[in-house]
């Protein structure tokens, strides 16, 4: 950029800020997209600080604090930019600015170390977000244009002047084009959509209820789950209960009932022991999924006498209620009483609830001698041809272990896929496209009501409003920067102009330097003009232009001779 407006360190400075910007932009999306899976980063973090905090809200407040700080600054540095004035950063936002632009890159590799797995929301998010995102970077450099033609036009180097207009011409045409490389499910045609995913129930409605708790699978019948997903552990005297952690520590009192026993994995526990503990007051105390605060006081009630319930009394609300069930067999320890006979224990509780066995999706990795009629589930991909080998229909897979073209190619051979944890609109859209035949969610009220996904274009829709989109832009970027050639330099030309701008270019900042010396000083005022003039290098030269060919400093006035040495003055005597 010319040095007119900004100084080689400024330069640098405004250049750290812009990757800083768009660095806490990208973080501020990438949390925005992880809540999806926000009660995963809470129990991570519970495994290494022993405490529950909300740390998704806590990072996500961190990036909102810091977006707005920049968003900002960077609405006040165009609004210098558009007022010509010099673009300059204070010492102060400079120390904030490196800060955050070091935080940033500390998160990303946290993120990377500790929770790698979510960069795939993010690949996935932009099949769904593209279009849109694509349509607001056009709006939004071409809304810039008007800005960016003003200062291209006042660089002086004809190599910079150039070479920065090819850039941007570049990164428009990018921009115009990418809609041939985002391919969105959601592009599709209307009688082409898949039916709506079924839906199945994490731990019962556990965003709406205490996890593996009866009032949550009541919830999740309610709000029309296709089934229950559960976890089961062994206790000590063999009886197959609902618990997810290894620990009864995060969704019970035991700190309270059994302090020493606080830290003891859950299958050395008795049941009898276990059916002291609440497990529902937890969830009122820490409000893991933000809506505590929604609940009805009967709600709260109910949910504050929550107890562990056993394999058997879930299975049988599933059964009363139609549900498949689906769960983890956590086996336990060595040496456990029922170590070599908790797969038996398992099925005896299921039979015991009275749930036919086909009902019941058995996982494949929990080995079974003897299927028994149950329904096997497979639990990563695996070619179409492995899967028929072992008898298996159906798959339950994490979302980071398969790919969309997996899901349609199993749909074809008629092998159902199960995707698990989907808790947003967008994301459950995003499979509903894709055509997957269920998911597990910990928000079952969120779809119940769903009738399309968030939003689905025909491609000769989408490809109208990519075509108009880009058309209009490209349109208001000739119009801006004709406009701008015109508004500061005029609609002709002469000699003398040319020779005047470049002059203008070459020595202004050095001219602008001494006026701004000359102000300061007593008398200053009254070499104003011949000082400007000459640096200029038009001493004694005839002046023959208009105002509106002097490229927009308002400071500079054209010499005007003395009127006492003017041939054709008039004297007026009193």
């Amino acid at each position: 950029m010319d040095k007119t407006w900004i100084s080689k360190r400024d330069l640098l400075w405004f250049v750290l800020f812009v990757l800083t910007f768009l660095f806490i932009t990208f973080l501020f999306y990438f949390w925005l997209v992880a809540k999806n899976d926000y009660d995963d980063l809470n129990w991570q973090m519970l495994k290494y600080v022993k405490t529950w905090l909300p740390w998704y809200r806590i990072m996500l407040g961190l990036t909102c604090v810091s977006f707005g700080y920049l968003f900002i600054v960077m609405f006040l540095y165009l609004c210098h930019a558009i007022h010509g004035h010099q673009l300059y950063i204070h010492p102060v936002h400079i120390i904030l600015i490196s800060l955050t632009f070091l935080s940033c890159i500390a998160m990303c590799i946290a993120l990377d170390n500790q929770w790698s797995s979510e960069w795939t929301v993010i690949y996935l998010s932009l099949q769904i977000t593209g279009p849109f995102l694509q349509v607001g970077a056009v709006t939004i450099l071409t809304a810039l244009t008007w800005l960016i033609s003003g200062q291209w036009f006042k660089i002086a180097k004809i190599a910079v002047r150039w070479g920065s207009l090819l850039f941007y011409i570049a990164v428009m045409i990018g921009l115009y084009i990418s809609p041939l490389y985002i391919k969105s499910p959601c592009v599709i045609e209307f009688n082409q959509l898949p039916l709506k995913p079924k839906i199945i129930a994490h731990r019962g409605d556990s965003g709406r209820a205490p996890e593996n708790t009866m009032i949550s699978f009541q919830k999740a019948h309610e709000h029309g789950a296709y089934g229950f997903e559960s976890d089961v552990v062994i206790s000590k005297d063999g009886v197959p209960y609902l618990m997810h952690d290894s620990t009864l520590r995060r969704t019970t009192n035991v700190k309270e009932i059994f302090p020493e026993l606080a830290d003891q994995h859950v299958s050395w526990f008795n049941f009898s022991d276990v059916e002291k503990l609440n497990a529902g007051q937890w969830f009122l105390d820490t409000d893991p999924m933000w809506n505590v605060g929604d609940l009805t006081e009967a709600d709260k009630e109910i949910y504050s006498k929550q107890k562990i319930p056993t394999l058997t009394e879930m299975v049988r609300l599933a059964n009363k209620t139609g549900k498949i069930v689906m769960f983890d067999l956590r086996l336990p320890p060595k040496g456990h009483p029922y170590y070599n006979t908790s797969v038996q224990r398992t099925i005896e509780a299921v039979e015991a609830g009275g749930l036919d066995l086909e009902r019941l999706w058995w996982l494949e990795e929990t080995k079974l001698d003897e299927p028994r009629g149950v329904f096997m589930t497979a639990e990563w991909a695996q070619p179409v041809d492995e899967l028929k080998k072992n008898n298996i229909t159906n798959l339950n897979v994490r979302y980071t272990e398969i790919t969309a073209d997996q899901i349609r190619s199993y749909k074809k051979v008629n092998i159902s896929t199960n995707v698990w944890i989907v808790n947003t609109k967008w994301f459950f859209s995003f499979y509903w496209c894709i055509g997957t035949d269920s998911i597990t969610s910990n928000h079952c009220e969120m779809f119940q009501n769903m009738e399309t996904p968030v939003w689905h274009l025909s491609p000769q829709n989408y490809l109208i409003l990519w075509v108009t989109v880009d058309v209009l832009s490209v349109v208001i970027i000739t119009v801006m920067f004709i406009v701008q050639r015109v508004r500061l330099y005029g609609t002709s030309f002469s000699p003398e102009t040319i020779s005047l701008n470049a002059a203008k270019h070459k020595n202004g900042y050095k001219s602008r330097n001494m006026k701004e010396q000359l102000l300061r000083t007593e008398g200053g005022l009254e070499h104003f003009d011949d000082l400007d003039r000459t640096n200029m290098g038009v001493l004694n030269q005839p002046v023959a232009y208009s105002m509106a060919s002097i490229p927009g400093d308002s400071s500079y006035m054209p010499y005007r001779e003395p009127e006492a040495t003017r041939p054709d003055a008039k004297y007026e005597v009193e």
